[in-house]
């Protein structure tokens, strides 16, 4: 890993940008991660980021953007923000999160 990704890992997770939304009773979570310009939504397990380093880079195996290895960093090091949600907010902040990545990603897009 080069000098100034670990520089961005080390300030996302020292400076609270990584996030953990858990919804009780289910136990679902939702990562996310505010990044330079926005905040995005990632799935460890899917190794999924909304991020464009994701869909230009990750996709073409050049590599995990840092968002995700932020996330697994701030959870090795416990070091995120919790916030705790009931499963009746589930598909309102799932809306929000993801209509929020959807208009990032347009207003990217030139006609």
């Amino acid at each position: 890993m080069n000098n100034g990704l670990a520089v961005r890992i080390e300030e996302a997770v020292n400076l609270g940008s990584v996030k953990l939304h858990v919804f009780s009773p289910s136990g679902r979570e939702i990562w996310t991660v505010v990044g330079k310009d926005d905040e995005h939504w990632a799935d460890l397990e899917l190794q999924f980021c909304s991020c464009k380093h994701y869909y230009y880079k990750t996709t073409s195996n050049d590599g995990i953007c840092y968002h995700i290895k932020s996330i697994e960093q701030a959870k090795q090091r416990n070091k995120f923000v919790r916030t705790d949600f009931n499963d009746a907010e589930y598909n309102g902040f799932l809306k929000v999160v993801l209509l929020d990545n959807t208009a990032n990603l347009l207003s990217r897009c030139t006609v």
